[in-house]
């Protein structure tokens, strides 16, 4: 259950990247003229079969169970980079070249009429080649048959082959839409997939997903808390992996200067609890399912011994001035603390490719 609630938001956020990509290319292709989709004389003369329909709709059948089949974020978070890349490639071409259908009118009634008829609905207009369906077809079978033995990879291959005979037999793709669909899905999982499967990679994203939760969080209804961060977007911008650990650091500062001030509340003691997080930062273990504790752990791990004696002074500096009145100015000598401890130019700066502390149970 842990696992669901990871994957089944990212699974949420990909549907509203795909329709906000697919649906838009597509209206914004009805304001000009697109031209017929390619393909070739001996097409036209394929029949029409609206019941391989059923065979059609099994890739978001599929897509729809990824989050029980990948359960784990490590599992799943390259996936979903992986078809979000794909859609975003597809999306440039369906706006640079917006292509209209090539077979003539299909009629059909009947139950298998009307799932063809909703099914047509979902496709939309004008975005054919890349075939996105044949795309995420073949990351799906690749990904899901490295889980399987031979049988179930002979299985999934199968499936590739009849997911592309539907896309011709409903006269929905052409041969050519189809061929640069398995392209593009070939192209992102020896890439994007490839690439965010590794243990580096996924250390580096989960850092970052821990520090966006922290700081959505701060900036929650606290619009005058805006400067600060738009500070740190303005330094990281351009130097993303360089100021990891900085963006690590200034959530830690501003969940301790939240607790102190009474801006969150926490079981017991709040200076003993800006204490456990020094106890994590001098090499502690973090406890489970504690954002800002993991982010200890990760400059823990990615900071020289200077680094982190200095980041623990300003923490117990933050500890004995506690009471002061929360502004502007305030968070701003934060920001300042931390970017004399981080200058960019210091290895400790560029400390993003550092490994990531022991994961909770929530995390993975």
């Amino acid at each position: 259950m842990s696992g669901l609630r990871l994957t089944l938001p990212l699974s949420y956020l990909f549907f509203k990247i795909f329709y906000s990509v697919y649906g838009g290319t597509s209206l914004l292709a009805k304001l000009r003229r697109p031209h017929m989709d390619f393909y070739f004389p001996w097409e036209m003369r394929l029949p029409f079969l609206p019941s391989w329909t059923l065979v059609y709709l099994t890739v978001p059948l599929l897509l729809l169970l990824t989050p029980f089949v990948l359960r784990t974020w490590r599992t799943f978070m390259p996936f979903f980079l992986t078809l979000t890349a794909e859609t975003l490639v597809a999306g440039v071409v369906f706006l640079v070249a917006p292509l209209a259908q090539a077979y003539p009118p299909r009629m059909a009634s009947g139950f298998l009429g009307g799932v063809f008829h909703m099914a047509d609905r979902l496709n939309l207009d004008y975005n054919k080649l890349p075939s996105l369906h044949m795309a995420f077809a073949v990351t799906a079978a690749i990904v899901f048959g490295r889980r399987c033995g031979w049988l179930g990879r002979t299985l999934f291959s199968l499936w590739i082959l009849a997911v592309c005979a539907s896309g011709m037999l409903i006269h929905e793709h052409q041969i050519l839409d189809l061929a640069a669909g398995i392209a593009l899905g070939l192209a992102g999982v020896t890439t994007v997939q490839r690439r965010a499967s590794d243990d580096r990679s996924l250390d580096a994203l989960r850092i970052d997903g821990l520090c966006l939760q922290e700081l959505s969080y701060y900036l929650r209804w606290r619009v005058r808390r805006l400067r600060p961060f738009l500070t740190l977007t303005r330094v990281s911008l351009f130097r993303w992996r360089q100021t990891r650990a900085l963006r690590a650091a200034y959530c830690v500062a501003l969940r301790v200067d939240d607790v102190l001030n009474g801006g969150r509340q926490v079981e017991g003691d709040r200076q003993e609890h800006v204490r456990s997080i020094l106890r994590v930062l001098a090499g502690g273990e973090p406890a489970q399912g504690t954002v800002v504790e993991q982010l200890a752990a990760f400059l823990a791990l990615a900071l020289d011994e200077e680094r982190k004696r200095e980041l623990s002074c300003l923490l117990e500096t933050m500890i004995a001035r506690s009471g002061a009145p929360e502004g502007p100015q305030r968070r701003q000598e934060i920001m300042q603390a931390l970017r004399e401890i981080f200058p960019l130019s210091s290895p400790a700066a560029s400390a993003g490719a550092a490994p990531a502390p022991p994961r909770s149970a929530a995390s993975r």
